[in-house]
């Protein structure tokens, strides 16, 4: 008989190479943070706009002073205004781990809102996290709920997890500008064998392109025809949620293959989950829930209940349905429980017009509605077909629900560890970073995917256009240079920045120098390079990186030492964000060249 620790150590093998590929990526191989990164992604990742970079920042406020949070997240599009608090305890798989592991956790939101605290404390992150969450809760501001998300790799014990049910929800009162405010908080603790369990079920789908045929069972008196002869019928039908959660045991991330972020599905949506825990509003939940939108190939009855639907593709109800899938132990065997589902039959390229015309529960992203773009599409299919191929993601969940599985991501393995593979919002960041853009690449990403101008915070009086970049002479290469001169900053960040807490501040400004230094060598415009003269630099990358990167961390070494020095800084959050230190920043780059050169020169691993 196979031990509960074995147990847990076979588990805890199975998910390691995902641990240890965001460990190398994002931490210099430090597996604690990797398993924390890994976590963060399990826990909310399934759906809202979370990926590398993102889980990155969210998760920067781990260190002195930051309440025993080690992450947080604000989700735009969750109806509740839920505030997560995260914490990771990375231990040895079975490990015990009791109530007390948790108990300084649990009031995390006391410390967190307390004014007095918070201006004692140095982490700069703590405080900007405790400035966004009073500007949620002053007026015009509706109040928001706290949940507390703590993970471990170790056991909860029985004890422990009675405790988590003690604690599952509770109301605070805390001062706030000297005002008592109520606040609901809830509590969720996953261990080891809780965030294996829900990883499979994020990574379960089928090796092969996969129809999602399915049969529902619907009374006369439930459903309506709308159309008539029309070219697209639909069918309007309520249907208790049994049937919804029988289409997700059967068909799992296969059902949300035409939704226009891609196989995923939102994390669970806190109203939904009371509704479905509230024995009178359960049955009332088709009154209160959006319902679900599908479309289909093709519908028709085959008796008077019986309908059979070829090819489901659920493109408006992801939160939904997972939700019920979450809750299905309590609900499945009420008949009582009913949800809306309209379905249409339609050609699956109409799947983001309809998406986008009837989500109210949880909005497209900017990245959703590029999507299908045909420059897109043919860039994802460069970089596919590139030697060594990259996975160019446009369409988030792409990656983790690939079908054909692990044995398809062979294909983008790196011999080096991890794996060759780029969402579209990382590339966009890198580009606009590498073009002089580096404050915008952090703030204001979601602006320059929506096709919304920028100006540079940095010396330039330019502008910059999702257009100008995204256009039909731009190749997969040209862009390939930015995104991994941008995931080498990353990683070698993740190195330097136990001497020097700045550098987490400083990766896009790294970036934007490295295209700086490269421009001015090459005697090139703004912006990118050709692909030829890409592809030539990128072959050559390991020899010149580092000089580069050392150049570009010198300048803004020294630049940020003035600043100190003359009374003028204010912490390392506001110096990065502020256009006279970039302005101070690009002036310093030629002087720390000339510096440069006296010990070697740093440019002449450069490609002619």
């Amino acid at each position: 008989m196979v031990s509960r620790r074995q147990q847990a150590q076979d588990r805890y093998d199975h998910i390691l190479p995902f641990i240890q590929d965001a460990a190398n990526e994002y931490y210099g191989g430090n597996r604690d943070r990797g398993f924390r990164h890994w976590a963060f992604g399990t826990v909310f990742g399934v759906g809202p706009d979370l990926q590398g970079n993102d889980i990155y920042d969210y998760t920067a406020i781990d260190g002195s002073d930051d309440f025993e949070v080690d992450g947080y997240f604000i989700p735009e599009t969750d109806d509740s205004s839920v505030v997560h608090l995260f914490q990771s305890k990375h231990r040895t798989p079975g490990t015990s781990m009791g109530s007390t592991e948790f108990a300084a956790f649990l009031n995390a939101p006391y410390r967190i809102l307390n004014v007095n605290e918070v201006a004692a404390c140095r982490n700069e992150e703590t405080k900007a996290l405790h400035d966004r969450l009073i500007a949620m809760v002053l007026p015009p501001n509706r109040a928001f709920s706290i949940n507390l998300v703590w993970v471990t790799s170790g056991r909860l014990t029985q004890a422990a997890r009675n405790h988590v049910r003690e604690n599952a929800r509770r109301t605070i009162n805390v001062p706030i500008r000297g005002t008592a405010t109520e606040l609901t908080v809830t509590l969720q603790c996953w261990d080891l064998f809780d965030l294996h369990q829900e990883h499979e079920a994020q990574q379960r789908i089928d090796d092969t392109q996969y129809r999602c045929d399915h049969t529902f069972y619907v009374n006369s008196e439930s459903y309506h025809r709308t159309g008539g002869e029309a070219e697209y019928p639909t069918l309007s039908m309520t249907i208790p949620v049994s049937q919804i959660i029988d289409v997700f045991a059967r068909h799992r991330f296969n059902v949300f293959q035409s939704n226009p972020r891609g196989p995923l599905v939102n994390r669970i949506n806190n109203r939904i989950r009371e509704t479905l825990g509230d024995p009178i509003n359960r049955k009332r939940f088709h009154l209160l829930n959006n319902g679900i939108t599908a479309i289909c190939e093709s519908w028709r009855f085959v008796s008077d209940n019986e309908l059979h639907v070829r090819d489901l593709q659920i493109i408006n109800g992801c939160q939904t349905t997972y939700t019920l899938w979450d809750a299905r132990a309590s609900i499945v065997d009420d008949p009582a429980v009913l949800v809306n589902v309209k379905l249409t039959e339609c050609p699956p390229t109409f799947a983001p017009t309809i998406a986008e015309a009837t989500n109210s529960q949880a909005s497209l992203r900017a990245e959703d509605r590029i999507s299908n773009e045909d420059v897109q599409i043919r860039l994802n299919r460069e970089f596919s077909s590139m030697s060594p191929p990259w996975f160019y993601e446009i369409k988030r969940g792409q990656w983790s629900k690939m079908l054909g599985g692990q044995r398809e991501k062979e294909r983008y393995q790196d011999p080096l560890g991890g794996y060759r593979k780029l969402t579209s919002k990382e590339v966009s960041q890198a580009v606009i970073a590498f073009a002089g853009f580096p404050g915008e690449a952090k703030d204001r990403i979601r602006d320059f995917i929506n096709k919304a101008p920028l100006t540079s915070l940095s010396p330039y009086e330019s502008r910059l256009h999702y257009d100008d970049i995204y256009t039909d002479r731009v190749v997969a290469v040209q862009l390939l240079l930015p995104a991994v001169i941008q995931g080498k900053v990353w990683k070698q960040v993740a190195i330097d920045k136990a001497d020097d807490d700045y550098m987490d501040y400083a990766r896009y400004s790294i970036v934007w120098l490295i295209g700086e230094v490269l421009r001015e060598h090459y005697q090139a415009r703004e912006g990118l390079f050709s692909a030829d003269r890409s592809a030539a630099i990128l072959t050559q990358i390991e020899s010149w990186f580092k000089p580069l990167y050392d150049i570009a961390v010198i300048t803004i070494k020294d630049t940020l030492d003035r600043a100190i020095e003359s009374n003028e800084f204010s912490g390392y959050r506001e110096f990065f964000r502020t256009p006279s230190s970039y302005r101070r920043i690009h002036s310093n780059l030629r002087s720390s060249l000339r510096l440069a050169a006296n010990y070697g020169n740093p440019l002449a691993n450069l490609p002619a």
